[in-house]
C-alpha cells in the first residue's frame, strides 16, 4: 500500500503510514531479512516510546526535532501526549538515506 502523495486531491485524506509498511519499506531500503527489519523496527520504536513517555525531546535527523508539549495520564499506564515536531531537511534532497554504508563507522 502506497502512501497518498502530497500533490493528490485536497480532499482525500491522506493514508496513514502502519507498522507492515513501515516493515516493508526498512527491509528494502536496509536489505535487511524481514525478521531481522522487524527485530529493529521494534526495538527503535519501543525506545521512542520510553523517551516520549518520559517527556525526553527526541532529536532524530533526518526527521527532525520532536517534543512533548502536553501529556495527560488516562489511567492503566495509558498517556495522551501532544508532540511537536520541527523537520528536518528532507534525506532525498541531501542524499544520505540514514543507513551507514558498509565503510562507516555505526
Amino acid at each position: 500500500m502506497a502512501r497518498a502523495d502530497s500533490s493528490a486531491s485536497e480532499t482525500a485524506a491522506p493514508m496513514p503510514l502502519k507498522k507492515p509498511d513501515l516493515l516493508d519499506q526498512l527491509a528494502t531500503r536496509s536489505g535487511l531479512k524481514k525478521r531481522d527489519a522487524k527485530l529493529a523496527l521494534d526495538a527503535t520504536l519501543a525506545l521512542i516510546g520510553e523517551a516520549l513517555a518520559r517527556g525526553d525531546d527526541l532529536l532524530l535527523p533526518p526527521l527532525g526535532r520532536v517534543r512533548v508539549v502536553k501529556a495527560k495520564d488516562l489511567g492503566a499506564g495509558a498517556q495522551l501526549l501532544t508532540l511537536k515536531l520541527r523537520s528536518g531537511k528532507d534525506a532525498s534532497q541531501s542524499g544520505k538515506t540514514g543507513l551507514a554504508t558498509a565503510v562507516e563507522d555505526v
